[in-house]
């Protein structure tokens, strides 16, 4: 499972800690090691970028919350909000990303006339209402299945004044039909990226696109690269149906 590397480096980390430092004597310079040892413990294991700093962060804020005494009720608030926010970072390690302005103007200049467009995972589908004000000939579909970010969507959605040519639907990018589309948007990150292309090529029309904000699929090279000019929102990778394995 997928929680099984996380919650092991956790452990072990505490323990290492625990070897200099007892946790009830100092716990604050203990929750500090063990954040430091979890973090490199993961980067030994091949773990990158975000991941990274919620290794670190993780024991330390912990410890901070309980240090503040908060009621019990507030942590299963926090919990519910953030498993209905961004339920896909813990278990598919997709983080809620929301798209730049300057990847919606890339993806508009890149769609045929016409088009049908699958945003697979939209977060709050900033996105994809942004992309139906340029493109109104665009037809998108934007899915999410993270209860919350579900709804965040639909409402900015129903705001708009309930655009036609925008579909907000509560499903798993996995589940949908990938044939119906001309095109599929995502912006993920690089672990879902390898089953993301096969199941493009399995499910994909013919001539389809795959349009991938900056997470490349590895093993095979874009057909396409279009500079974003951001720090994390590097490049749109895109990549035909009909393209090759290399």
């Amino acid at each position: 499972m997928r929680w099984f590397k996380p919650a092991l480096i956790q452990l072990a980390a505490s323990l290492l800690a625990w070897f200099w430092i007892a946790p009830a004597t100092a716990p604050l310079a203990w929750a500090g090691l063990q954040g430091v040892l979890a973090a490199s413990l993961a980067w030994m294991l091949r773990e990158r970028g975000w991941r990274l700093m919620i290794y670190a962060g993780f024991c330390p804020a912990t410890l901070g919350m309980l240090q503040l005494g908060l009621p019990n009720w507030l942590y299963l608030a926090l919990a519910l909000l953030l498993i209905g926010l961004a339920r896909n970072a813990a278990f598919e390690s997709v983080p809620f990303y929301r798209s730049s302005a300057a990847a919606v103007a890339a993806v508009a200049a890149r769609l045929p006339e016409n088009a049908r467009l699958l945003e697979a995972g939209c977060a709050d589908a900033r996105f994809a209402m942004a992309l139906s004000a340029e493109r109104p000939d665009v037809t998108i579909v934007a899915c999410e299945n993270a209860l919350l970010a579900w709804c965040w969507a639909w409402l900015r959605w129903w705001r708009a004044g309930q655009p036609a040519n925008v579909r907000i639907v509560y499903a798993s990018l996995w589940s949908l039909g990938w044939q119906e589309f001309d095109a599929v948007y995502t912006f993920l990150s690089p672990v879902p990226m390898a089953r993301v292309w096969r199941q493009f090529q399995q499910q994909g029309r013919p001539g389809s696109l795959l349009l991938s904000n900056t997470f490349t699929v590895p093993g095979v090279a874009p057909t396409a690269t279009l500079p974003l000019g951001g720090p994390l929102q590097q490049a749109l990778l895109i990549w035909n149906h009909s393209y090759e394995r290399v």
